[in-house]
């Protein structure tokens, strides 16, 4: 079975995104990933609802499309389209009528489509729409010896966005075909997420992205303590626009005032237009610290001036909660761009915000009340012990939302949901990918409990084991995979290669130890300063418990580990400090020396995950974004890499045990990666030559390199071939 059954799970459509067309229509956009030509394609269809039934059209490839969006009302549809020519077009669409188009390949760079700087937004007047794109390269003067402008050093914003450096916010007025960029003087502030005010075509909302005191801008995938902010920016009438050296494009140079303070950083600006007011919510999370805290939720009334001092708190971050309670946000990375519902109660129309966020190993759906900030929960009780996870892709504004679910069991479907004036919902599956028989029947063979760690509450993990080996009495080997961040989450989602494994007949085991997201900000900050020690030893109580329970068994063959990022520090630690517990280990793009960190995108991680300072603050709030010479007293010092730091960070890290090693160790890395530096891993696979050569075992160390890969080692190729070989790993030594 090994390799096949990996590549019928991957190869399941993966549900990307959805919107609704009109009241019966359903658009959803999904990836696949195609093994036989390498590449990862984007698909859509169309789901026709009718009464209780659905219909649905085939799969048709998407060409060409970077990004798209839609007007307020929903009547037009902007697109963002590069050809293979590397052309680029962007597009305005009256349903199947083009009306709009304006070629701008020579204007700016590559469209930017992610969902941490991305925007499409439509003015409310249905004349202007709004993108972000990289700014355009300067010509290098080849003619000049003496120019040095190619080489100027420009910062990206760090891991899976190397090639993003500068992104600009342009104007596309379609019905002139004229195109706007706007700038900023005298300030270093990037910014994205743009939305329009429904005040008028003059003024955006935007999230703001700050260097540090450094000068450093930090890496923003997954990482929301950054110095962000929420951003008016204020556009100047059109007598004052300044062509560009291009005469493509005009230029406008904007007025900034920041609406959110120095200690929180915000994100994912969003409006609501009702009939008595117009509100603008954002998410914040801490400045500086963890990188991924409990999120909060913010709301300002905007309909006649737009006050900063006068926000709100609608969410706030949990800090310990009880059994079953709300734990806090963890909507990562944002919201949806249609969040919004509206019920009608006996006090009249209430609206609501409707997310996803992670309630301790799953991912649930909440109902915001924008009148009160009451959070509950609305996840379907699984009556079957499928114990799904949910993603919510957008609503249509009144009390229908889209949602993906999957589970251990179960690959992704798309589910409507409709809220009913009394509170109740109804939930209707619009979507199940065909699978065959044969792959059905073997998912239906696992089983997946979620097991709470005794005497280290919130600790738990999620414990993935066949029916019939149970039913049999065999106790099958376990794989202990924790997750990376560590302030990230192991959750119930459908995973292919994890189902993989656990076909191939392995238990597995994924803990969310001390530090992980969705049991409330407390057990989130209880890591810091602990890394490499409470992590590491609820890892370890965690295979002990297991064993305990009979999931487990000690011995030879019997348990093996693997993980990426903070979990391959997890592993190198566990196969470190517990030589004899494991078998065999893969460790992909592994933290294993943390006081390596010149090329990492995130320094401060370093920092701050091992109770070290690395100051992190953005501009005050109020303020209108201009450099200011500071006093060199109001500046601290440079985060340097001493002597006495690098000694605490060596001793926390895996390289500090390697002497102990005693398992045959995978390394699987990547090349490109712009998080965690590849010397870290590929210094730690020398000194484990070192120790296997003393004891004549050197074919217990092997490391694969796939130079093109970036952090995740998310490649079609990548992905098969590190599963294919961690299984192939494992299995000569059962």
């Amino acid at each position: 079975m090994s390799g096949q059954i990996y590549l019928d799970l991957a190869e399941i459509p993966l549900p990307v995104s959805g919107r609704f067309v009109d009241k019966n229509v359903i658009q959803l956009n999904a990836a696949i990933k195609d093994h036989t030509r390498n590449v990862k394609r984007t698909v859509t269809k169309s789901i026709v609802l009718s009464g209780s039934e659905s219909f649905s059209t085939p799969f048709q490839e998407i060409h060409e499309v970077v990004k798209s969006g839609y007007s307020n009302d929903g009547k037009y549809k902007a697109v963002l389209r590069e050809t293979g020519d590397k052309k680029r077009f962007v597009e305005v669409w009256d349903g199947d009528k083009l009306e709009a188009c304006k070629e701008v390949t020579d204007v700016h760079g590559t469209f930017y489509s992610d969902d941490f700087i991305s925007s499409i937004s439509f003015s409310y007047k249905n004349n202007t729409v709004l993108y972000v794109a990289e700014k355009k390269q300067s010509p290098s003067n080849k003619s000049s010896k003496e120019s040095t402008d190619s080489f100027t050093y420009t910062q990206s914003f760090g891991e899976s966005f190397t090639s993003r450096k500068t992104p600009v916010i342009f104007f596309f007025e379609w019905n002139t075909l004229k195109l706007t960029s706007l700038s900023f003087n005298n300030t270093s502030i990037l910014f994205g997420q743009p939305i329009f005010s429904p005040a008028g075509n003059d003024t955006i909302f935007a999230t703001g992205y700050e260097l540090t005191h450094e000068g450093k801008l930090l890496g923003i995938k997954f990482c929301f303590n950054r110095p962000f902010g929420i951003w008016e920016v204020k556009l100047p009438s059109d007598t004052t626009a300044e062509d560009s050296e291009d005469k493509e494009v005009r230029s406008l140079q904007c007025q900034l005032k920041k609406l959110t303070p120095p200690d929180l950083s915000c994100r994912a600006p969003r409006i609501l237009v009702t009939s008595n007011s117009t509100l603008l919510f954002w998410l914040s999370n801490p400045t500086g610290g963890a990188h991924a805290a409990t999120t909060a939720l913010h709301s300002l009334d905007i309909s006649s001036e737009v006050d900063p001092t006068k926000a709100k708190v609608l969410v706030d971050r949990v800090w310990s909660p009880g059994k079953g309670e709300f734990p806090g946000l963890y909507c990562d990375p944002t919201l949806s761009t249609s969040p919004f519902l509206q019920l009608q109660t006996p006090s009249g129309p209430e609206d609501f915000i409707v997310t996803h966020s992670s309630w301790c190993s799953r991912v649930t759906v909440v109902l915001i009340s924008i009148k009160s900030g009451s959070v509950k929960e609305i996840t379907p009780v699984d009556t079957d012990g499928e114990l799904f996870s949910w993603t919510v892709f957008g609503t249509d504004g009144q009390r229908r939302m889209l949602c993906a679910r999957s589970s251990v069991t179960k690959p992704h479907e798309l589910v409507l949901g409709e809220l009913q004036d009394s509170g109740e919902i109804t939930w209707k599956v619009v979507y199940s990918p065909s699978v065959s028989s044969q792959i059905k029947e073997s998912l239906s063979s696992l089983e997946v409990k979620i097991l709470p760690l005794p005497d280290r509450h919130p600790a738990e993990t999620i414990l993935i084991s066949h029916s019939k080996s149970q039913a049999s009495g065999k106790t099958l080997p376990l794989i202990l995979f924790p997750h990376g961040g560590p302030h990230g989450a192991a959750s119930t989602a459908f995973t292919p290669g994890t189902a993989a494994w656990a076909l191939e007949g392995y238990n597995i085991a994924m803990p969310n130890y001390t530090g992980s997201t969705g049991y409330g900000e407390e057990h989130i900050r209880a890591l810091i300063g602990k890394c490499g020690t409470l992590d590491v030893e609820d890892c370890i109580e965690t295979v002990r418990y297991l064993v305990k329970l009979g999931a487990a068994e000690e011995g030879p063959g019997k348990i093996f580990i693997t993980g990426g990022s903070h979990g391959g520090f997890l592993t190198g630690h566990l196969i470190g400090q517990y030589p004899d517990v494991f078998t065999s280990a893969a460790l992909r793009n592994p933290v294993t020396s943390s006081g390596e960190i010149s090329t990492s995108d995130i320094p401060d991680w370093y920092y701050a995950e091992f109770g070290l300072d690395y100051p992190v603050y953005s501009s005050p709030l109020g303020s209108d974004g201009s450099l200011t010479a500071a006093s060199s007293s109001s500046v601290p010092p440079p985060c340097l890499m001493t002597p006495e730091v690098y000694t605490k960070l060596f001793l926390a890290s895996p390289i500090a045990h390697v002497d102990k090693v005693k398992v045959p160790v995978l390394l699987l890395m990547g090349g490109s990666d712009a998080r965690v530096a590849p010397t870290q891993g590929i210094g730690y696979y020398h000194a484990l030559k070192a120790v296997k050569n003393r004891e004549g075992k050197l074919e217990d160390v092997e490391m694969l390199l796939f130079p093109e890969e970036s952090h995740p080692l998310d490649g079609v190729e990548a992905a098969r071939v590190s599963w294919a070989k961690t299984m192939e790993w494992f299995k000569r030594l059962e």
